[in-house]
């Protein structure tokens, strides 16, 4: 019986000592932080453990995900742009085939509250596509949505354009971005030698698109003559 007590008054003792524990650190939260610290290229090479491709995954899952776990929603403002841009950058050292981390760039993170903060996007984009345009037109026109109409950067918005005018493979109206950022700047000369310049060396252009450039080219000439008439 007095074992049997004994077991009790301890079973009791270690509740109480639970319930005041929880009690005291009920308001005490983790430190989980919001983008995770980025580690090394050979270090992440070496984890990958000879697959990149399930290790890159892994990867951009997290940064997908990051600042969204364990019940927590955090907003895009907060989040640390430059890391996010260091994670970008790294993950494509792993797989820069795939439209992963772009997709999550342009899609989610260049809505963030802070818009200062989608020039890291954009020039992401930038370093992900310019060296392919024929393969990642999709996302150098994003980069030159968001240069544009995001940052109302015409600088920026220009040279994120510049390599769509010799994208092959790309569809005309996306050959045809430069002319328009060029357009918007008031730059017509420049416009108009784009549009040019592509008509001239481009094979089966559908009707409706030399229709296009056609009538692009008339009409630029006559604001041309126009702002030259009135200097």
């Amino acid at each position: 019986m007095v074992a049997f007590f004994r077991r009790y008054f301890l079973l009791i003792l270690f509740f109480c000592l639970q319930a005041g524990f929880w009690k005291l650190t009920e308001d005490m939260l983790p430190d989980m932080g919001i983008v995770p610290d980025v580690p090394g290229r050979a270090a992440v090479k070496a984890l990958s453990f000879g697959d990149e491709e399930f290790y890159f995954r892994v990867l951009a899952l997290d940064i997908q995900n990051a600042g969204d776990t364990f019940g927590r929603f955090t907003e895009l403002y907060k989040y640390d742009f430059k890391k996010l841009y260091a994670w970008f950058t790294l993950l494509d050292s792993l797989d820069n085939e795939s439209d992963y981390m772009p997709f999550i760039a342009s899609y989610y993170y260049s809505q963030t509250q802070y818009v200062p903060d989608v020039r890291y996007v954009v020039n992401y984009l930038y370093e992900h596509s310019a060296g392919r345009p024929e393969k990642k037109y999709w996302w150098l026109a994003q980069a030159v949505y968001l240069a544009q109409h995001k940052l109302n950067d015409s600088d920026l918005a220009l040279k994120m354009a510049k390599p769509l005018e010799n994208a092959d493979n790309a569809p005309y109206w996306v050959r045809q971005l430069p002319a328009f950022v060029h357009e918007k700047r008031g730059e017509m000369e420049d416009a108009l030698q784009i549009i040019e310049h592509i008509q001239a060396n481009s094979k089966n252009i559908p009707e409706g698109e030399l229709r296009f450039m056609t009538y692009f080219v008339k009409e630029r000439l006559k604001k041309l003559e126009k702002m030259q008439d009135g200097k």
